[in-house]
């Protein structure tokens, strides 16, 4: 009896553990996007009020902004200067984030000022360029309940960079 019953727990483990393993790494498999390649995710206003933004950078990469009043249109082959617009002396472009330039508090002198002579700061700078984008491209959130998830914990999304 002891026999079958270690030979019946021996067959369910060699069954159980490599199927429940395979689900594991099927089900954890990263998910393509658009462009084909693997979302990189990136968290966004982390410590905000309104909660944490999960941004598939990836899957805006080769996107450029429909937006016939966006302050920095792209050229077809450069999708990236639409977002990270500043150009260097050489007219090369240089991709910083909003807030190298964009600060953060209200009423800092070395916020850049837009065409009405408005200061920008980082969270309008970014709100901005995103709401404008998803509005003209009439695809995605323009909410702020459609990117901010309040009360998730920033680190739940599985490949999550900063």
């Amino acid at each position: 009896m002891k026999l079958k019953l270690a030979v019946l727990i021996t067959y369910v483990l060699g069954l159980g553990i490599p199927a429940t393993l395979g689900a594991a790494v099927f089900s954890s498999a990263e998910q393509q996007t658009e462009s084909g390649f693997a979302p990189k995710i990136i968290r966004l206003d982390e410590k905000g009020r309104r909660g944490v933004v999960f941004y598939d950078h990836k899957g805006h990469e080769s996107f450029i902004s429909p937006d016939p009043e966006t302050p920095h249109p792209a050229k077809k082959g450069a999708a990236c200067s639409g977002c990270h617009h500043t150009i260097s002396a050489r007219g090369i472009p240089e991709l910083y984030k909003c807030n190298v330039c964009h600060h953060r508090k209200d009423g800092d002198p070395r916020n850049p000022k837009n065409r009405d002579f408005d200061e920008v700061m980082a969270e309008r700078a970014f709100h901005d360029s995103w709401i404008g984008c998803q509005r003209a491209a009439e695809k995605g959130p323009t909410t702020c309940s459609g990117c901010h998830k309040v009360g998730v914990p920033p680190a739940t999304a599985g490949n999550v960079s900063k």
